[in-house]
């Protein structure tokens, strides 16, 4: 027996920098990576001053000391790159806001920084002490910034959370051919998150124009590269994953700008992603200006010595002994930038020392904490909205669910090219795993994209190319995966219109399908309503039948937010009439009555609409059943609710799924406040148990409401109108 070495195929490296590289580096590069640094080091160390008089509310994540990392990356890159990064973020924001407006003549040691420059060190500012004025309103504060114009894309307070979303970015401008880089900036934790080793798989796979910039600043909180993995040597997690990364001393810029240069290329000839991994050092501890070694996870010898190599030490003495900058025009860019700095911070406060505070006519207001939730539904002006009743049968064919799936899909991707479907297996066996894709991988060739099973990866690429404008489209095999992209479907798409006030927007549509008493057993059978249902960002569409799936998929794929469009497995083969044009809307937010009826009211959706109103038909109860189609709760339809409630006073709510993942118990809540005088008795409400389904038929059916549920309800509710209605005549008879 022996063992032969298995050669890696994708080369990893460690840049040196040689005497004739520096030739490169002109006075014109050198003063804007010179400006860049500068920038984040004043803005920063501004920052941490404002922080000490406690007029940063929440963490301000310093960079003092890894600046030049990020200095170097931006300024060796094209002003429209794209770039987005995680909490510790200021040095690369401020970097790249300057970089995007630096004009290829201005020279900042003569002219010193525009007057637009100067505007957004003053924006992100504001930003950060959360005031109006600030880039998105202040609601980001520290570790959420946003600057789309210039290609700041959003920081994340997630370690590793940005970095699928970059994926999406890198993905939408791929698709236009607009020949723009990605930048994501990440730390070492980063490097141990699933995220991180899913969204390299996907660039990888899909060739994306990205970057992948890893900070190696040593520590997490305090806890050291060596005490959180055991295989150190960090280049070997993109290598693992088919990128050519490089080492680099982060500490010198001019050594990260040719390690850029070098990716830029890269990226250009091969049509590849690149890595680099950046070594570099924070000075103070994770959030505070006071330093590591006061906390007792690292030395102050340790600090010292990383201090000696500070990277505006380095570029003061290489420009300088080179001749590239002299003294005099070093100070002026550094007088220039600190001007800009100390302007911000003027603007935004009175006072000084212990007596400083923030201006009061800088805050937001109150009022305006629910502004920018959801799209204000502009988009739908002129739309054909109707209802089956609004068709001659001439106008009209039968289809199952399923095929008023494909068909809708295949006639919307016609019309807008943005439209892209993501999801395992999907442009795969004549239509992925259940057909819903059905005669569409050979009409749309390459945008069905087939995806690894990694749900948080293709899930947040899938947020990052609809936040770069493409419409995408996820199919979830199972419904439960949705847990498993948690992070990128629940904390990053549906919080981000919120998050950045407005200046962002996910027009992202989830297709989660949810088999039923089909035997998948608990971990395959949970209905997302009740989850999602948590988060205001997403609307929820519940199509009970392909005529509504048609409308209420056009709506969706309309719509600027997210979209979870629920699909029962137990419909797919159920036909309804359905226009032949397929070209209209269902109104998110408008429930519709399915049978009408003055005795009781039968709240439901999906799979038991058809149930509840064979049941009725079965008792013979006078009832009305409402089909509430939109369930995310600032969309359910009181109004329809409260007219059917106002005329019965008995209402009972009837879903399929279990106990604890019913929305049943929000909306029987909203009912009794809005319209507790109109009712005979509390609300009711059906559901199965508390236990999940399981394989097993028969604690499966157990588990699931279903039709002999909804008799008893019945029954009992009639029996409750008897006896109100005998109650009511025995008042009645004793007053007589």
């Amino acid at each position: 027996m022996r063992f032969e070495e298995l050669r890696q195929k994708t080369p990893v490296h460690e840049l040196v920098v040689e005497e004739s590289d520096w030739a490169q580096l002109t006075r014109a590069e050198a003063l804007r990576l010179t400006t860049l640094f500068l920038a984040a080091r004043r803005f920063e160390e501004k920052i941490l001053q404002l922080d000490k008089l406690n007029l940063v509310h929440g963490p301000a994540h310093s960079s003092i000391g890894q600046e030049g990392a990020a200095a170097g990356c931006i300024a060796a890159l094209p002003p429209d790159t794209l770039m987005n990064g995680t909490h510790r973020a200021h040095h690369q924001c401020i970097a790249k806001a300057i970089n995007a407006l630096y004009g290829e003549d201005l020279d900042p040691s003569a002219a010193g920084l525009t007057l637009g420059m100067r505007q957004e060190i003053q924006g992100m500012m504001h930003e950060i002490l959360g005031l109006k004025d600030g880039w998105t309103g202040g609601r980001g504060g520290s570790m959420h910034l946003r600057r789309a114009e210039l290609g700041i894309m959003g920081t994340n307070a997630i370690v590793a959370g940005g970095i699928p979303i970059a994926c999406g970015h890198a993905y939408a401008e791929k698709q236009r051919g607009s020949g723009k880089t990605m930048v994501t900036f990440f730390g070492d934790g980063a490097v141990h998150q699933g995220a991180t080793h899913e969204a390299m798989n996907l660039a990888a796979l899909y060739g994306l124009p990205m970057i992948f910039f890893l900070e190696n600043n040593k520590y997490a909180v305090s806890m050291s590269v060596e005490q959180s993995t055991y295989e150190t040597e960090l280049l070997t997690r993109p290598q693992g994953h088919g990128i050519a990364g490089v080492k680099v001393d982060g500490m010198n810029p001019f050594a990260t700008w040719l390690a850029t240069r070098w990716a830029h290329e890269h990226i250009a000839r091969t049509g590849r992603p690149a890595f680099i991994l950046a070594e570099v050092y924070r000075y103070y501890h994770q959030s505070s200006s006071i330093p590591g070694s006061a906390f007792g996870y690292r030395t102050r010898e340790e600090e010292n010595a990383w201090k000696a190599r500070d990277p505006w030490l380095f570029l003061q003495q290489e420009l300088k002994a080179r001749g590239i900058l002299r003294e005099n025009e070093l100070a002026a860019v550094d007088a220039t930038v600190t001007d800009a700095v100390e302007a911000a911070a003027a603007s935004c406060i009175e006072g000084t020392g212990s007596s400083a505070r923030i201006k009061a006519s800088l805050w937001p207001a109150a009022a305006s904490v629910d502004e920018n939730l959801n799209s204000d539904m502009s988009e739908f002006e002129g739309v054909r909205y109707a209802e089956a009743e609004d068709y001659a049968p001439e106008d009209m064919e039968p289809l199952s669910y399923i095929e008023a799936m494909s068909r809708t899909m295949g006639a919307r991707m016609a019309d807008d090219d943005s439209i892209h479907v993501f999801g395992e297996d999907v442009a795969n066996m004549g239509g992925g795993t259940v057909g819903a894709t059905r005669g569409l991988t050979e009409k749309f060739a390459g945008r069905l994209v087939n995806t690894p099973i990694t749900e948080n990866g293709f899930c947040g690429l899938a947020t990052g190319a609809a936040l770069s404008g493409l419409k995408p489209v996820v199919e979830l095999m199972y419904s439960d995966f949705f847990l498993v992209a948690g992070d990128q479907l629940l904390n990053q798409a549906g919080k981000i219109r919120h998050l950045f006030n407005g200046t962002a927007a996910v027009p992202l549509v989830l297709r989660a399908r949810i088999p039923g008493p089909e035997g998948y057993g608990s971990q395959h059978s949970m209905d997302p309503a009740g989850v999602f249902a948590l988060f205001p960002g997403w609307r929820i569409l519940a199509p009970s039948n392909a005529f509504d799936y048609v409308g209420l998929m056009n709506s969706a794929l309309r719509c600027k937010d997210p979209v979870l469009v629920i699909e029962p497995q137990q419909l797919h083969k159920r036909k309804t009439l359905v226009p032949k044009d397929l070209d209209y809307y269902i109104p998110i937010g408008r429930a519709k009555r399915v049978r009408e009826g003055d005795q009781i009211t039968l709240l439901t959706t999906l799979t038991m609409v058809e149930e509840c109103c064979r049941m009725v038909d079965e008792t013979g109860i006078r009832a009305d059943v409402i089909d509430l189609r939109t369930l995310s709760q600032r969309d359910i339809d009181y109004d329809t609710i409260g007219r059917s409630v106002m005329k019965t006073g008995r209402v009972a709510i009837v879903e399929q799924t279990t106990r604890g993942a019913s929305l049943g118990a929000l909306i029987a809540d909203e009912i009794q406040r809005r319209y507790f005088d109109y009712l005979d008795q509390p609300v009711k409400r059906v559901t199965g148990r508390w236990a999940p389904p399981v394989v097993s038929q028969a604690l499966e059916r157990a588990a699931l409401a279903g039709e002999a549920d909804i008799r008893s309800l019945i029954q009992e509710m009639q029996a409750d109108s008897a006896l109100s209605a005998a109650r009511t005549e025995s008042v009645h008879a004793a007053r007589a």
